[in-house]
């Protein structure tokens, strides 16, 4: 008789602790705030673009044989003032160089000082991401 007494506060200990987890996930659920006040939209929109190609050049270091400088040039007037950011990337598809946030086309041709430094000009290059505007 004792142990049928131990089995039953068993069980009404194993049942109250999954009422009290199942309670705890709905207490928890019910007290998310959901903000409304935001739309979520989808769509597309036509933009026209400053320029429609560029030139990439590179600088480099025939002492140490590395590369330093990355140099955008061909840059339309149209384009003076926009954000350029450039990612450079290595023939594996690993990135040796992402431009500052804050970097804005000043002319013509915008120069990257010391971009590349420490890479070797032995490396492959792979993609270079240009993006005005």
């Amino acid at each position: 008789m004792a142990q049928n007494n131990k089995n039953k506060r068993k069980l009404a200990a194993v049942l109250l602790g999954i009422v009290g987890v199942a309670g705890l996930s709905v207490a928890s659920a019910s007290t998310l705030t959901v903000n409304t006040t935001n739309e979520v939209a989808l769509g597309s929109d036509t933009f026209e673009s400053c320029d429609t190609a560029v030139n990439v050049d590179y600088a480099y270091d025939a002492a140490t044989q590395e590369f330093t400088d990355l140099t955008v040039a061909g840059i339309a007037a149209e384009c003076v003032g926009e954000p350029i950011s450039v990612i450079v990337e290595s023939a594996s598809g690993s990135t040796l160089f992402t431009s500052a946030a804050a970097a804005t086309v000043t002319g013509g041709t915008t120069t990257f000082t010391g971009a590349l430094a420490g890479n070797a000009i032995s490396t492959d290059l792979g993609d270079v991401t240009v993006v005005i505007g």
